[in-house]
């Protein structure tokens, strides 16, 4: 993650790397032409994580049911080796508007207990399915919001 961002509501590491993971696999999904939908991220204090995307509904109806998962899952997933969740990541695919014009982008959000609200970030991307060709750019930040937990 961008080190501006990662000040900006200092994120710690843990989150940072978290974020920065599903970012990065997301990013190599869409190279390969694949959209992986909703994904989740949930970590507990000890950095157990687990990851759940949704993709069988709408885009709508998937991010309702991810942010339902975690605030439904606040106290953790006993059954996989998850306590009470620390951190949350979201990740989806939307656009953006910059400079006038309407661009794919790579949609987070993001939050931890240490933190005050949560944040968002998005992540341009064009040649989804290229490969080699795939074109992405920094992350940059695009708010705060309120907290899922």
């Amino acid at each position: 993650m961008a080190q501006d961002m990662q000040d900006a509501g200092n994120v710690s590491a843990e989150l940072d790397a978290m974020v920065c993971d599903l970012i990065g696999a997301f990013l190599d999904d869409l190279a390969a032409g694949e959209n992986p939908g909703v994904v989740v991220a949930i970590e507990d204090a000890a950095s157990n994580r687990y990851l759940a995307a949704l993709d069988e509904d709408g885009e709508e109806a998937c991010l309702e049911a991810a942010t339902n998962f975690i605030s439904e899952h606040k106290m953790g997933l006993k059954d996989e080796g998850l306590g009470r969740i620390a951190r949350y990541a979201i990740g989806y695919t939307g656009c953006v508007e910059v400079d006038g014009g309407y661009h794919d982008a790579l949609l987070v959000s993001f939050f931890e207990t240490t933190l005050e609200s949560g944040f968002s970030a998005y992540v341009l991307y064009e040649g989804m399915g290229a490969g080699d060709g795939f074109m992405w750019s920094d992350p940059e930040p695009a708010g705060e919001e309120t907290p899922l937990i």
